[in-house]
């Protein structure tokens, strides 16, 4: 038996890798039943039973700093919640969790949905993840490449300045960018902007965790993504972008004057203007990043189904050593049980 107490948080972490990739296969795989049936609240809540499930007999002791609060889904994971097992000695961290960064991509039977779940320690009872106190931030998400060197990109230059920036950087044409963007109504001047600096414009309905991660990826297609999206998201994308070298610039973009009020009187009211970077939103070198798709995206492929036989594509990162491990997993759908927390117990698929 493991005595995790004489156990280094250092080999600890290291442990605990593969159960993060068991907890995430385990929630896409519930959630791919969901996939195209137009209900993204069974979706969601099958991911959920499953993460929760395969957490409770994961040695960790885990308290949930950044759920689905703001996203206000019934039987969501929440802020303040314990997962893991808790047992005497098992490394204690904060969590991050995106049950399906997607929800409305899984319910449309569309591209580019994924689980999400990331995992850091604290010390000096201070967490490594930040805390927007708003549903959305401004953002632009970019590669180690543009990121190095001087001449930065920044929120308050224009659109065409910081594409020539990263050109530049890419050692590419300004026309032969791809930038990411949600498709959403307030993204319209920007849109403009993009297409008349000569780029060219890739919309995403949903799932701007993983078109943020994708400019630090080779060969993803995507040389930045720009917008406003969520916070939540933000932070989550920061964990990955940090073990692959790559930044995030962001800014806290409140909805009224309510919103605007509580961020100042949370933080500051000099937090309105600050600008939060990759450090800045997770905080420290001990973060370990771990996804599974459930459908295709720029990422990671999407669960395959060949009779009897699913096919799982995860990635888990770690910032410390920058290390990024692909695993592809097959599972005998005959055989299969996943844990459910509902159930207390095995559950088949």
């Amino acid at each position: 038996m493991i005595d995790h107490a004489v156990i280094a948080p250092l080999d600890l972490e290291r442990m605990v890798e593969l159960d993060y990739v068991r907890t995430t296969e385990a929630a896409a795989l519930n959630a791919y039943r969901w996939l195209g049936k137009g209900d993204p609240q069974a979706a969601h809540s099958a991911t959920v039973d499953a993460m929760r499930g395969t957490m409770d007999v994961t040695s960790v002791s885990g308290t949930v700093v950044c759920g689905d609060g703001l996203k206000r889904l019934p039987g969501g994971i929440i802020d303040g919640e314990k997962l893991g097992n808790w047992h005497e000695g098992t490394l204690q961290v904060d969590l991050a969790t995106m049950p399906i960064d997607g929800i409305n991509l899984v319910a449309r039977g569309l591209p580019g949905a994924m689980v999400l779940l990331v995992s850091a320690y604290h010390r000096d009872n201070l967490s490594p993840f930040f805390y927007a106190p708003c549903q959305y931030m401004e953002k632009i998400a970019y590669g180690p490449a543009v990121s190095s060197g001087p001449a930065q990109v920044h929120l308050e230059a224009s659109v065409r300045d910081n594409l020539e920036i990263i050109a530049d950087k890419l050692k590419k044409r300004v026309q032969d960018l791809n930038v990411a963007v949600l498709d959403r109504q307030r993204h319209e001047e920007l849109i403009v902007d993009i297409r008349k600096a000569g780029a060219s414009v890739r919309l995403i309905s949903d799932g701007d965790v993983a078109a943020s991660i994708a400019p630090s990826l080779p060969n993803s297609g995507l040389d930045v993504y720009m917008g406003t999206g969520g916070s939540a998201e933000a932070v989550l994308s920061a964990a990955a972008i940090k073990c692959l070298g790559g930044d995030i610039l962001t800014r806290m973009a409140p909805v009224d004057e309510q919103e605007k009020q509580h961020i100042a009187d949370t933080l500051s009211p000099a937090a309105l203007e600050q600008f939060y970077y990759a450090h800045d939103l997770v905080r420290g070198d001990s973060i370990v990043f771990c996804a599974t798709g459930i459908s295709e995206s720029r990422v990671l492929k999407g669960i395959h189904v060949d009779g009897s036989i699913a096919s799982t594509y995860s990635v888990v990162m770690r910032a410390r050593y920058r290390t990024v491990r692909y695993i592809k997993a097959t599972h005998d759908l005959s055989r299969k049980t996943i844990r459910l927390r509902s159930a207390g117990a095995e559950a088949k698929l």
